[in-house]
């Protein structure tokens, strides 16, 4: 247990301090939010600090070439009265995008604070086509259904957890409540398609005790697997994340914990993998196949499908991220574990060809191929030479690159934000940098 604290310690340590925030101080920061509009063009998400809490809430697309496309600041859709809207964007399929976020009124002193989660799909041309947000519920994580819609996560006190799936007209297949899977996915990378505009969630606290269970909803909003989910784990086991298998199921990749000898707490931990069939019999084994089982603290599975039915697992372990590739029956395709930086990578993304990009905390991007070969040099590209807050988000380009955004140049006052700048950057395939040494500022 004591090791397992002190990794993560570090880890968040390195965040503060490399960025100049107060010690002790637990500062939230909206994350600017990336897609791509298949164009080899991003569209992101923003916050502007019109004070120091409150702030307006923009979309903008960039073209390939670097342009802005929306005007100079974008679409405002939105404000909130506290200063941290959260956002998250995915691809329309047609040029736009489909963006959730959610808005705070002011504090009152004494009251519970009071927000409010959106979601709206804009079009190529900058114009909103719909709009869906209700009154106490809370959207945590979205997926594209692959029809110009999406499937969200939306938790309310009445439904405790449900899934909301929105077409790309902005109707309400499954009812305004959703279905209630019995499971919870509070982050995207908890959910996955199933490929024919259903979806595969996944969640690793469940029943009371620390495991993995998955479910799938088909397009129609039926659940096709056993009533409570599919147990991918039998032991205590958490940060599960998911991808397709390209054939209805889905890979899963999560940390086992391992119980101290006197059998109080978790002393360490191990990374796994297992496969779910598209019908919701487990592939492999009760338990998956281990991925890491080092006698050294792990943490922080991250997972991306190789298009071939298996998936790229990373993990990080101590200082340095490792990563593995795994095939459709469980098997590690590379003779050894990848050592993919000398740091923490923070998000990942598949290229499309089989391989993975994957960027971390200080600047630096990396592309595996196939074979786990490094395709942009030993020590990866540096995308910006700017301190990076922690606002990281990654999507391919379309056209075998990478779209990046992130925060950059926090400023305090008082201890409070009082404002952030956020950039976006584009790496082409071959690891050049399109957008300029430092990226796209938002907002100039």
């Amino acid at each position: 247990m004591r090791r397992k604290i002190v990794i993560s310690a570090l880890i968040a340590a390195i965040l503060l301090t490399s960025n100049c925030i107060p010690w002790g101080w637990a500062v939230p920061i909206p994350p600017p939010a990336i897609t791509g509009d298949n164009s080899g063009g991003a569209i992101v998400t923003y916050g502007v600090y019109e004070t120091l809490t409150e702030q307006d809430f923009y979309v903008q697309r960039i073209s390939a070439q670097g342009d802005f496309l929306w005007g100079e600041k974008g679409v405002l859709i939105g404000s909130t009265g506290n200063g941290i809207p959260w956002s998250e964007a995915v691809s329309d399929g047609s040029g736009g995008a489909i963006v959730r976020w959610w808005e705070c009124l002011p504090k009152v002193p004494g009251e519970p604070t009071s927000c409010q989660s959106y979601v709206a799909r804009i079009n190529a041309e900058g114009d909103v086509q719909w709009q869906w947000g209700r009154e106490g519920v809370k959207i945590e994580s979205m997926i594209a259904d692959g029809a110009g819609g999406v499937i969200i996560g939306v938790w309310a006190a009445d439904t405790k957890g449900s899934l909301v799936k929105i077409d790309s007209e902005g109707n309400l297949p499954w009812g305004e409540d959703g279905v209630s899977v019995g499971l919870w996915p509070e982050r995207s990378d908890e959910m996955a398609s199933d490929n024919s505009g259903g979806v595969i969630v996944v969640e690793s606290t469940f029943q009371g005790s620390d495991t993995v269970y998955a479910q799938r909803v088909d397009s129609e909003g039926n659940i096709l697997w056993q009533t409570g989910g599919v147990q991918a784990y039998t032991g205590p086991a958490e940060e599960a994340q998911v991808v397709s298998d390209g054939a209805g199921g889905a890979i899963i990749a999560y940390m086992r914990d391992i119980p101290c000898e006197d059998g109080v707490g978790f002393c360490d931990s191990d990374i796994y993998a297992q496969r779910i069939e598209a019908e919701g019999s487990v592939l492999w084994g009760p338990d998956g196949v281990p991925i890491c089982t080092e006698s050294a603290v792990v943490q922080n599975p991250q997972i991306v499908d190789d298009g071939a039915g298996g998936a790229i697992v990373f993990w990080a372990e101590f200082w340095t991220t490792y990563a593995q590739r795994i095939d459709a029956d469980g098997h590690k395709s590379w003779n050894e574990d990848v050592p993919v930086y000398n740091s923490v990578v923070l998000r990942v993304a598949s290229d499309g060809s089989g391989g993975a990009f994957c960027v971390s905390w200080d600047g630096v991007a990396q592309r595996l191929d196939a074979t786990g070969t490094k395709l942009w040099g030993p020590d990866g590209i540096t995308f910006t030479p700017q301190a990076i807050h922690e606002g990281l988000s990654i999507v391919p380009d379309g056209c075998g690159g990478l779209l990046i955004s992130w925060q950059a140049d926090v400023k305090f006052r008082h201890y409070e934000i009082s404002d952030v700048s956020y950039y976006v950057q584009r790496v082409d395939a071959d690891g050049n940098v399109v957008w300029g040494d430092e990226g796209i500022l938002l907002d100039p």
